[in-house]
């Protein structure tokens, strides 16, 4: 696993950011979110997964807030 407390591959998190950068808080990026989300959660931790999504949309600045599981 690469990067975001070792629940995101490199991958994910290069796309998720690539996402942001490209179309903001768009909706693209949230179908990216969401695609991520999915992939993760069928391999792995679905809470860890959530919790680090949303802790990346605060650092990108999509939203000032977050709920975590």
């Amino acid at each position: 696993m690469g990067l975001g407390a070792q629940v995101l591959s490199t991958k994910q998190w290069m796309r998720l950011h690539a996402s942001y950068k490209q179309h903001g808080s768009g909706p693209e990026f949230w179908q990216a979110y969401r695609d991520i989300l999915d992939t993760v959660s069928q391999h792995g931790d679905a809470a860890a997964a959530a919790n680090e999504l949303a802790r990346l949309a605060v650092q990108f600045g999509v939203t000032e807030t977050a709920l975590f599981v």
